[in-house]
């Protein structure tokens, strides 16, 4: 059964005392049922989640050995816990049209739908805040909902799932909704090299990888940011990593979680404990519709000088600053400014001024200049991303006048994007002028002459000089080998940041790490590799040389690669 070994090892997890009794709901003729906690003092138009148990589990069970109930007091949102119907083994279960459940004909989009209404009434909870989470069977019936009751919940986190092949060509959400998935590689239950043959018994489902990439293109993420997590108990046998999509033409994001030895676990509660899962999807959650934080239109501003300002915009998330029609944001950049903070500065003389975070955020900033106050159509500069500055951090320059005011926004790139950074304002009214800085790596940053000169084997191009300049010979490109992993073609900086070798120039099509057709990461090119190779043919899963499918340029490439890396 697929939820045989989630009850073996939910027997050793901790337990709570306390028990919700269920309480009745009626729908589609059926007496349905479901517990709900809500914490004490609990803040009025709170959130709502809905956790939906694994096949042949039950809500009681997800209750208490998930801890949803714990952060739901810590966090101050309300979870609620329904229960799936019986088949015909007497297993409780969501109908997502398994190939044993054909005879079954259960409206769980509908009820589900329909009780999250109920308990938005009922307890005041914010529709625009009201989320769906579940593990094995019930994060299947996450991606159904995904596909098919999109209006009713903002956003899914389905945990240690699959999409069936009837739900896979047949998904039309109305609306386009922020995904977090999270799936282990060694999962005996839901195949990471998906099923089309059906040998499970499920039915037939793609892989794990094809399933990440229909949600990629189907939410139209063009952008793509991959992050080794740190393993924080190496006594787990598996790692954690973190694939971050989205997009510079909206603000839709995904975030899915690969546990690379991770089995048909909840981590956090058994298996990988690097992360856990329940944490994740209330980040994810609180993150995607703005937190606690700030709100549409929010301008408090607090006073920033001349020099290093230390700020923050946590406080902030959820405050966007629409600049459609009024500001040119670059060329990778969008419309809005997601979780604005706004700051006052009082410019102590005539001249340009320079304001960064370039290097100085740990996240995608976005930067905005207005005359006055905080009103999108007072803009005088903005800008998204500058060349060579890591993470996608911000340089923009303005002309000010001496005694006059000026607001300066901001803000990130998307509903993720918040955070500490350093809020740097120099230039010829009152601090030393800046320009580009090409450092020996290759990358370009801007800053001071000084502080370039103290850079080994860095070139200052001059005050006012601009990463921005297509003459400028700082970024150098080329394959990245990092083993275990695979090549990636991408600048020096961030090839010596991942601790790779660096080929200036070459591209990863030529396979200068000796390794690219590695798949199974055993550090040997082999039959067991061909035959991975051979299950994506004409799909995505074994693409090499990075073309969008798995063919005979591939084979090439690993055959030419055979043998020990």
């Amino acid at each position: 059964m697929r939820h045989a070994l989630l009850i073996l090892l939910a027997s050793f997890a901790p337990t709570c005392l306390v028990h919700a009794q269920n309480i009745d709901f009626e729908h589609d003729g059926l007496t349905r049922q479901y517990r709900i906690h809500i914490p004490q003092n609990l803040d009025a138009n709170a959130p709502l989640v809905v956790a939906l148990h694994g096949y042949s589990g039950n809500n009681n069970e997800m209750r208490n050995d998930y801890g949803w109930t714990e952060l739901a007091d810590e966090r101050g949102f309300v979870v609620v816990f329904p229960n799936g119907t019986r088949d015909q083994w007497n297993n409780r279960f969501w109908d997502v049209d398994y190939d044993f459940h054909q005879g079954l004909d259960i409206d769980d989009d509908g009820f589900l739908s329909s009780l999250a209404v109920h308990l938005q009434d009922l307890h005041d909870l914010d529709p625009t805040r009201t989320f769906v989470t579940g593990f094995s069977n019930g994060a299947e019936m996450c991606f159904q909902l995904a596909c098919r009751e999109s209006e009713t919940f903002v956003a899914f986190a389905p945990i240690i799932g699959m999409m069936l092949d009837t739900l896979f060509t047949n998904c039309n959400p109305v609306v386009l909704r922020p995904i977090l998935s999270m799936n282990g590689t060694a999962d005996d239950v839901t195949l990471y090299e998906g099923d089309m043959g059906n040998s499970g018994g499920w039915g037939a489902y793609p892989s794990i990888p094809d399933t990440m990439a229909f949600w990629k293109s189907k939410l139209q993420l063009l952008d793509s940011d991959r992050t080794y997590l740190p393993n924080t108990d190496p006594d787990d046998g598996s790692t954690a990593r973190l694939d971050l999509y989205s997009s510079p033409l909206n603000q839709r994001l995904m975030k899915y979680y690969l546990i690379q030895g991770g089995g048909h676990d909840w981590p956090g509660e058994w298996g990988n404990m690097d992360i856990s899962a329940t944490v994740e999807a209330w980040n994810f959650f609180d993150t995607v519709t703005g937190g606690i934080g700030g709100g549409s239109g929010t301008c408090e501003p607090s006073t920033v000088v001349v020099g290093d300002n230390a700020v923050d915009t946590t406080a902030n998330r959820g405050n966007t600053l629409d600049l459609a029609g009024v500001c040119d944001p670059g060329e990778f950049g969008s419309d809005a400014s997601m979780n604005t903070a706004f700051y006052e500065f009082v410019a102590p003389g005539n001249g340009t001024y320079t304001v960064s975070t370039c290097n100085q955020a740990a996240w995608d900033t976005r930067l905005s200049v207005h005359d006055g106050d905080c009103a999108p159509e007072n803009v005088i500069v903005c800008l998204d991303d500058t060349a060579g500055c890591d993470v996608y951090t911000t340089t923009i320059e303005f002309t000010a006048s001496a005694g006059s005011l000026y607001v300066i926004a901001l803000g990130g790139f998307a509903i993720s994007d918040y955070g500490s950074a350093t809020l740097t304002i120099s230039g010829s009214g009152g601090g030393p002028s800046t320009g580009a800085c090409c450092m020996a790596d290759g990358e370009c940053s801007v800053m001071t002459a000084l502080a370039c000169s103290l850079l080994q084997s860095s070139t200052y191009h001059g005050d006012g000089s601009s990463c921005d300049d297509s003459d400028l010979p700082c970024t150098i490109l080329g394959a990245c080998c990092v083993t275990g992993v695979g090549c990636s073609y991408v600048t020096q900086a961030a090839c010596a940041n991942d601790l790779g070798a660096f080929y200036p120039g070459q591209e990863c099509t030529s396979d200068p790490c000796g390794c690219l057709g590695d798949l199974n990461g055993d550090l040997v090119i082999n039959g067991a590799d061909l035959t991975i190779m051979l299950g994506y043919w004409n799909l995505s899963g074994a693409d090499l040389n990075e073309d969008g499918t798995t063919n005979g340029a591939d084979l090439t490439i690993l055959l030419g690669s055979w043998g020990p890396c």
